[in-house]
Parts: C-alpha cells; structure tokens; sequence
C-alpha cells in the first residue's frame, strides 16, 4: 500500500472510531449505514456536521439494505444505487422521500498504468486486447453491489461483457476492489473515481457515463430510527453547503 493511501486509511480508521464512540452524558450516536464508498466522506463529514455523534457502518449498498430489511439498528442509509432504496422503500423500511446528494463516475484503475499506456491501453476493449497478459485478471465489485452491476452494465454497452467473463474477479465491495489493485494482488479493477483519489490512484481510463445507469447516492431515514429526528437532521446536512463543499473536494459531482 502506497504511504498516502496507509496514512488516509489510517486516518479514516482513526476518525470512525472518533465520531463512533460518544461522551458520557453525550447522547446516544446516530446510526448511518453507508456504502463503502463513502468511508472516508462520511468519516469527514460526521466530524463536521457536529450535532450528535455518528456510528458509522460501512459495506456494499445491496448488503446493508438487506441488513436493515432483516431489522438492523440504522437510523440513516446511504445507498450507492436506486435500486437498493427501492428495495427498502417497497419493503416499508423507509419513512419519507430519499434525497440525492451526490454522483459518481466509474473508471478503470490500475497497479501499473505507466506499463499498460505503454501497450497501448485507452479503454476496456484495449485493456483486455492489450493490457492483460495470459493469466491476468481484473477486480471487479460483486455483481449485485452497484459498483459492480454499474461495471458490467458498462461492458454490456461496449459488447465485452462476454470477453470479460472469464478474466474478473468478483469482490465483496468496491474498496475490496480498490484493495486489491492497491496491493499488486490484481493488474487493474473498476472503481468509482472518488475511490481512486482518495488511494491516491491513478486512473488508467474512465468509462462514458451513457453506457450504465447514472451512479447516484441517495439517503434516506429508516422506519425504524430510534432517533428519526437527529437520522433527518443529518440527512438535511447533506444538503448543506458544507456537506456540498467535502463533496466536491472529494471529488464527487453535485446533483
């Protein structure tokens, strides 16, 4: 792991832990689960937000919502996709309308993109003609994690979804991905970019947003919220121009 990237992780780990744990007499923390996309953002944004302590859970989007359809303790989710906010909503684990906060790009990174621009590689279709070496594989998100199903919507348009097949490999969460790209443990793999510029990865080639579904985070309160007042409070937050201002600093695009 590159020194930035260990120091932003230890940061992040630092500072869940921070806004995870309150005071005595403080009161009780707000429950967020959010994509693992979001951890450093979430991280960064409990500690501004300032108007209760934050526990933070992170994981794939499709894994949280079914965790709270089964009755987990969240007071607020933060989905990488519509779909697993229409899962809870048609479930009635929600309560009020979700807001859209911020959007997303997908590219391709890789361990070492210096080497594969030198054979040639812009694109997937020269990424798999080019780049990858008999053996070679690439990480991609589960398919029913949204980074992963935006992925292989992506190759779908392309016409490689076929071709790439047998060269991915699946992974729990799209910081698995970044994980294992980041360790050398796989050439290349699809991310959000927000997730290569906060390893401070360089991304090989970005992927045209009209071949998949527009990447959009969304939060919502969750029915169940034992504190459904503070879950809409910081919900209301991501509408501010503090929240937009860490949002755009991380590189994510405003809605």
């Amino acid at each position: 792991m590159r020194l930035g990237a260990l120091r932003k992780s230890l940061a992040a780990f630092l500072g869940s832990l921070c806004v995870a744990t309150p005071l005595r007499g403080e009161p009780d923390p707000v429950r967020v689960y959010a994509a693992a996309s979001l951890t450093d953002l979430v991280t960064t944004l409990a500690a501004r937000w300032g108007a209760a302590p934050v526990a933070a859970s992170f994981g794939a989007s499709s894994e949280l919502a079914r965790q709270i359809a089964d009755g987990a303790p969240a007071d607020v989710f933060l989905s990488a996709s519509p779909e697993w906010i229409d899962f809870l909503g048609e479930a009635g684990k929600l309560a009020g309308e979700p807001l859209v906060f911020a959007r997303g790009e997908l590219v391709c990174i890789a361990a070492d993109p210096g080497a594969l621009r030198a054979r040639g590689v812009v694109d997937a279709a020269s990424l798999l003609e080019k780049g990858l070496t008999r053996g070679d594989r690439v990480a991609i998100a589960d398919a029913a994690v949204p980074a992963g199903a935006y992925a292989r919507q992506a190759l779908a348009s392309l016409g490689l979804a076929e071709a790439y097949r047998p060269r991915l490999v699946g992974q729990k969460d799209v910081r698995a991905v970044l994980n294992a790209v980041e360790k050398g443990e796989l050439p290349a793999g699809f991310v959000y970019a927000t997730d290569a510029r906060a390893a401070s990865l360089p991304v090989l080639f970005p992927f045209d947003p009209k071949g998949h579904a527009p990447i959009e985070y969304l939060a919502a309160v969750v029915a169940s919220a034992a504190r459904p007042e503070s879950a809409r409070a910081f919900v209301e937050f991501l509408r501010s121009d503090t929240a937009r201002a860490e949002l755009t600093a991380a590189g994510f695009r405003l809605p």
